[in-house]
């Protein structure tokens, strides 16, 4: 009596980081490249960090840009909160910062937003209007519920390097370095459905 032998038929695994590597990996790593990371450290190879190479955190970003790019001054420009008032108005209140030291200026301004996304600015007093207190702002906010909190820094680096980001409570949503003379320029942001889009532009 023959003993049959059964035969199994094996198909090599693939691995994700096959399938999803949009470009070859580097030498020496087994992970995946995005674009985006590739357009980082082609504008800032100094930012070179392989835990970003497969997807940019723009959070991490930012704090290796701060640990590796020295920040002379920083300035809030902007400060946007989206809130809903004690009567469920959706509303925005924007602060904007002008100049510096005691020059500094911050103008506030209110709009209400309709069902249909369309804004009607709210009429402020000159003391609401122009630099106001801090008591103020809260009066605003008094019984809101914050749905938004954007902050937009200007940053004043080393080596002529500037930086602009925006955070929506404590997580980056934009980061943006420019050199001197504008020869090499970083912009990265988080897009709806696409996820972070970093791009390259050197002179």
């Amino acid at each position: 009596m023959k003993r049959i032998i059964p035969f199994i038929f094996s198909i090599p695994l693939v691995t994700m980081a096959q399938v999803s590597s949009p470009t070859p990996s580097p030498a020496g790593s087994a992970k995946p490249v995005s674009v985006s990371y590739e357009n980082l450290i082609k504008c800032y190879p100094e930012l070179k960090d392989d835990s970003l190479a497969f997807k940019v955190d723009l959070t991490k970003l930012k704090d290796l840009a701060d640990e590796k790019l020295v920040t002379i001054r920083s300035q809030l420009r902007q400060r946007k909160i989206g809130y809903l008032d004690a009567d469920q108005d959706q509303m925005i209140l924007t602060l904007k910062s002008s100049g510096a030291g005691k020059k500094q200026k911050t103008e506030l301004s209110l709009q209400k937003v309709a069902v249909d996304g369309v804004l009607t600015d709210i009429a402020l007093t000159k003391n609401q209007r122009t630099n106001p207190k801090q008591e103020i702002i809260n009066n605003f906010l008094l019984h809101a519920t914050i749905k938004s909190d954007e902050y937009s820094y200007l940053d004043t680096k080393l080596n002529g390097i500037t930086a602009t980001y925006k955070r929506n409570f404590r997580e980056v949503v934009e980061f943006n370095l420019e050199g001197p003379s504008r020869k090499r320029s970083l912009s990265c942001s988080s897009e709806p459905q696409l996820g972070i889009i970093c791009t390259c532009t050197k002179k």
